[in-house]
């Protein structure tokens, strides 16, 4: 908000204060005193606040009470007690009398008993100052620490995440250069042909790299050219079949997270060569459910590897409590992985 605005809107709020008490004055006085007098009285009173009040703002900024400071900074602020009294009485008494000069009379304040009332106000009105000083500065300060927090929260989220990212890339790459070398002793068509698909995925790779979300149409892209580079180990004898429903082909997904559960299913449950993989994804109850399994070797319980490991961590750093993922045994044979996924759009 401009400085002009917040300006006027401090002046108008103690001008509609001193408004407010100049008609209660003027009421309690039942009419014995020309009208205009109540409000100069209690007009003059809170524009000299309005101008002394910035000062005592910056004393509590200086000298700040809670937070373990309230003793050690009191003193302070009782000995401004006076001086603000004194102020903001002199401020007052020179409005009034040129008020009352431009109205053709004299204005009196008064004896030293008239000096006693006002005190005893602005003793109060000096700790309502200070006090909403106080715990407007509390708050903001208690706001920025947690936004601060916040803040430190995100960027180690991001640092573990790229972290965690940065092993996956590695670890696949060892892999795929591996099946590719096997390869070479064998067929060396076929071992190009892989080595030109590896080329594709690591451009694909590259190129999202900035961002941790994929659209499930791009990563199942990615996972056919992948399921071909670790079925070409054993030509023939590895079937995988992915599938997706029209509706999540457009929605986004944390970007390589079904490579490492097809990873373990080729390094698992398919480790004999031979076997059937299936990658599903639907749409279900507003959630994007992803499952892979394969009819290999079946599930070992309470084995997780680093796949699995790095899997459950970035779901946990992109999505907390929104995304699960269950291991389990497959009907029939073989493993099963559920992941289930909040349903998000792309360009979300």
């Amino acid at each position: 908000m401009p400085r002009l605005r917040l300006l006027a809107l401090y002046l108008a709020g103690w001008l509609a204060l001193g408004t407010w008490n100049g008609l209660n004055s003027l009421i309690g006085h039942g009419g014995q005193v020309p009208a205009w007098m109540p409000f100069t009285w209690e007009l003059s009173s809170a524009l000299a606040l309005a101008a002394l009040a910035p000062g005592v703002a910056w004393l509590e900024k200086r000298f700040p009470l809670g937070d373990g400071h309230t003793l050690r900074h009191l003193p302070v602020h009782l000995l401004a007690v006076a001086p603000f009294c004194l102020l903001h009485v002199g401020l007052m008494i020179a409005l009034r009398k040129a008020v009352y000069l431009l109205a053709g009379t004299h204005y009196r304040f008064g004896d030293g008993l008239a000096l006693f009332y006002e005190f005893q106000k602005d003793l109060l009105t000096y700790v309502v100052i200070v006090g909403a000083c106080a715990l407007l500065r509390i708050r903001r300060e208690r706001r920025r620490r947690e936004l601060d927090a916040l803040r430190l929260a995100r960027e180690s989220s991001e640092a573990r995440l790229a972290q965690l990212s940065a092993q996956l890339e590695p670890h696949f790459m060892f892999n795929a250069l591996n099946t590719i070398a096997n390869r070479m002793h064998e067929d060396v068509a076929d071992a190009d042909r892989l080595l030109v698909a590896l080329a594709d995925l690591l451009r694909a790779a590259l190129a999202g790299a900035q961002s941790p979300y994929a659209r499930v149409r791009d990563e199942l892209d990615w996972l056919r050219s992948y399921c071909a580079l670790m079925s070409g180990r054993q030509p023939g004898r590895l079937q995988t079949d992915l599938d997706a429903e029209a509706a999540t082909l457009d929605a986004r997904m944390p970007r390589l997270l079904l490579q490492p559960l097809v990873e373990n299913a080729f390094r698992h449950g398919l480790a004999s060569g031979r076997g059937h993989l299936a990658v599903q994804l639907v749409v279900a109850d507003g959630r994007l459910h992803c499952r892979v399994s394969d009819d290999g070797a079946g599930f070992v319980a309470d084995r997780e590897g680093v796949g699995l490991t790095n899997v459950r961590e970035r779901l946990r750093l992109l999505y907390g409590a929104r995304a699960e993922l269950q291991i389990a045994p497959r009907p029939g044979g073989g493993t099963e992985v559920r992941v289930t996924l909040p349903l998000e759009p792309a360009n979300g």
